[in-house]
């Protein structure tokens, strides 16, 4: 009986658990300082205002459940008629939780990797880069059909786990007939993490974002009053700038011919779009990072606070 010999693909097309783990050795070989901002974008674990038992009070708020009791103030509690928590500032562990979007409108990529294969690779570099200051990581790993939910944990072991399953469900993409677009899939996703995330969090959502709506918004609104949430936008070159002339576009079925006389003003509203969205979740504290499938991952990841630091 002759068995089934798995497909092989072009480099950037899935992924491979071998693939994803040489960012264990890519974190170790990096000498970074704790208080690297990479380390506090990628896994969170920095002084912030933390609901724990530390040295300096910081403020007074409301009671949010999963407090430590220990910490209500009865004096303001009895005064206003509601229940307050002390905070204090303390450097402590903020469990890394990562949305990783393995829907088939990320198997796209017109340069050197698809978009579901970077969503991995940074889903990689940071769970690595949480285990390696001693936090626990976990998350969802979804798509359409459904999703793989990883409890964090602190162990090597634990994060080849949430991987693997990132590499499962990644290998499924080249696999489908067909594209299964659902506008309610983060939004469904998010509400499933908003119900396990209490507080302290670092929530990581790394996706295109092409199913964004007013619901996805709201979600991540509730979810960064008392965690801190990052936005990772994995985006394409194509996206950015069509070529020039006449284009061939076709959805696997029927094909239509379109005459692109219109660049500048596409490539003008792709960062328009940008800029938008930048602005929008920066009144809530959330910053968005774009990562290109044209450059690693590493470089791109370096490169962004590069900038921010000129």
């Amino acid at each position: 009986m002759q068995k089934h010999k798995e497909p092989v693909y072009p480099p950037g097309v899935v992924t491979s658990m071998e693939d994803l783990m040489r960012y264990e050795y890519y974190v170790q070989e990096i000498p970074l300082l704790p208080q690297h901002p990479v380390y506090s974008l990628l896994a969170g674990r920095h002084a912030s205002r933390l609901r724990g038992r530390g040295l300096d009070f910081e403020e007074v708020r409301i009671y949010v459940p999963g407090d430590d009791i220990r910490n209500i103030d009865w004096h303001v509690t009895a005064r206003t008629g509601v229940t307050h928590s002390k905070v204090f500032n303390e450097e402590k562990e903020r469990p890394t939780f990562l949305l990783v979007d393995q829907s088939s409108m990320l198997f796209f990529g017109s340069s050197e990797r698809v978009k579901s294969v970077v969503a991995a690779q940074l889903a990689a570099l940071s769970a690595f880069y949480t285990i390696k200051r001693g936090d626990r990581v976990g998350g969802i790993v979804f798509n359409e059909s459904g999703n793989d939910f990883i409890t964090p944990k602190r162990s090597k072991e634990h994060v080849q786990y949430l991987l693997q399953s990132i590499v499962t469900k990644n290998r499924l993409l080249p696999e489908r007939t067909q594209l299964l677009p659902n506008t309610q899939l983060l939004g469904n996703i998010l509400q499933m993490a908003r119900s396990v995330i209490s507080h302290d969090y670092v929530l990581t959502v790394i996706s295109d974002l092409s199913v964004m709506n007013d619901e996805s918004r709201q979600h991540l609104r509730s979810i960064a009053m008392h965690n801190d949430v990052i936005l990772i936008h994995i985006t394409d070159p194509l996206e950015a700038v069509l070529p020039a002339g006449r284009l061939v576009l076709s959805d696997g079925e029927y094909q239509l011919l379109w005459e692109n006389k219109h660049n500048t003003r596409y490539s003008e509203s792709y960062e328009a779009m940008k800029r938008s969205m930048v602005a929008e979740f920066r009144n809530y504290r959330i910053p968005v990072v774009f990562i290109d499938t044209a450059t690693t991952v590493e470089s791109q990841i370096m490169q962004f606070f590069v900038n921010r630091s000129t």
